[in-house]
């Protein structure tokens, strides 16, 4: 592969493009998943337990009793973050400007399936790709540093085993989820069907096996 580009996120080398494989599918995940974290959130606006003699008050000056951080992830922060990189990538693809209003829950549907929709061509097209994706990423961050939840990244099998036209193995981490039947390398895009698991697993050393290569923290 002539190297031409690098992804916006990890710097892995591109053959064109602004994100690699592996960043593109962590991205469309966390879009995905927001709307789910948005709702999460719902749950986590009370503040966390006052000390025994401190009195909780809206005076002025005195602390809110609510959770700010959740306060502004639900209310504004998730919903604004996403509209502004959807009007961004309209614009930067010559059309109109999203349209927006309504619940800031369904503010937060559209944007996300929006940005969704058009994430092949931001992935391909869109210089800003990385900083969207890091974006994302940091603010579902936040978000599940409140919520005390995790992502469920799957299991790790090995690393993708399929070789290029010189021979460079991919070396993708290879994940597998309950229930899934058939894996894609998210660099390669190699396809494992539930026969490959096992020989999967049994190519890999142990010690890659334990600590694979990342593309970046997905």
């Amino acid at each position: 592969m002539d190297v031409t580009a690098s992804c916006g996120v990890c710097d892995r080398g591109l053959e064109f493009g602004y994100l690699c494989p592996g960043d593109t599918l962590a991205l469309a995940e966390r879009l995905e998943r927001m709307p789910k974290v948005y709702e999460a959130l719902a749950g986590f606006l009370a503040p966390a337990s006052t000390p025994p003699g401190e009195r909780v008050s809206t005076s002025g000056g005195a602390r809110l009793p609510v959770n700010e951080a959740a306060l502004d992830l639900r209310y504004g922060g998730i919903a604004l973050v996403l509209e502004s990189w959807l009007s961004d990538v309209q614009d930067a693809r010559g059309w109109g400007q999203p349209a927006v209003g309504g619940v800031v829950e369904e503010r937060v549907r559209r944007a996300a399936r929006s940005l969704s929709a058009n994430l092949e061509w931001i992935a391909s097209s869109y210089p800003a790709a990385g900083d969207l994706a890091k974006e994302v990423r940091e603010m579902e961050g936040a978000a599940l540093s409140i919520v005390g939840a995790k992502p469920d990244r799957g299991r790790l099998l090995g690393q993708c085993v399929a070789a290029d036209a010189s021979g460079a193995v991919c070396g993708a981490p290879i994940r597998y989820r309950g229930g899934e039947t058939k894996l894609v390398c998210p660099w390669c895009q190699c396809v494992y069907g539930d026969r490959d698991f096992r020989m999967l697993a049994r190519l890999q050393p142990r010690e890659d096996t334990e600590k694979p290569k990342e593309a970046s923290d997905v």
